[in-house]
């Protein structure tokens, strides 16, 4: 028993056409996320240096473990940046290896997300929690696509 083969893309879309048009929202969606989260990092480091000079001990170590998760958040979304490129190369080119390496880096990501929404759900708001949902299950697509497309690809016979 495995995951459900998809036919389509949303209906309409071959699995390969499909799996490039994922692969490139999922591109532009890490490149944003990148984009933002070095923002949040200068700014985290620049409040940092301030309340350094400010004496408080407590503050500092707060802002300190956020600034640390911030860059290893960056270093994440860089390589799901990575990661996406070289999916829709793969795609387009049509090689098993580098798509199952990005399946497994989309179930790594998916049990994170589903680890930190489940841990964090009690403090979130009614938008950020149907954000999360809409995340979640558009995961759950691109895994499911991405998978498709793979076994399409080992079924075929090689000429």
């Amino acid at each position: 028993m495995g995951l459900p083969q998809l036919e389509t893309c949303c209906f309409v879309f071959d699995l390969k056409t499909g799996c490039l048009i994922m692969g490139s929202i999922n591109a532009v969606l890490s490149f944003t996320m990148l984009t933002l989260l070095i923002v949040l990092a200068a700014e985290v480091g620049a409040i940092d240096t301030s309340v350094v000079f400010a004496g408080d001990i407590e503050m500092q170590a707060t802002i300190t473990g956020l600034y640390a998760m911030t860059i290893i958040l960056v270093f994440m979304f860089l390589m799901k940046f990575l990661f996406d490129i070289a999916f829709v190369y793969a795609v387009s080119t049509e090689r098993r290896n580098i798509i199952k390496a990005y399946m497994i880096m989309w179930i790594v990501f998916f049990l994170l997300s589903m680890f930190i929404f489940f841990l964090n759900s009690p403090n979130m708001s009614v938008g950020t929690i149907c954000t999360e949902v809409v995340y979640i299950g558009h995961n759950v697509y691109t895994i499911l696509l991405s998978h498709s497309f793979y076994k399409q690809l080992n079924s075929r016979e090689e000429v």
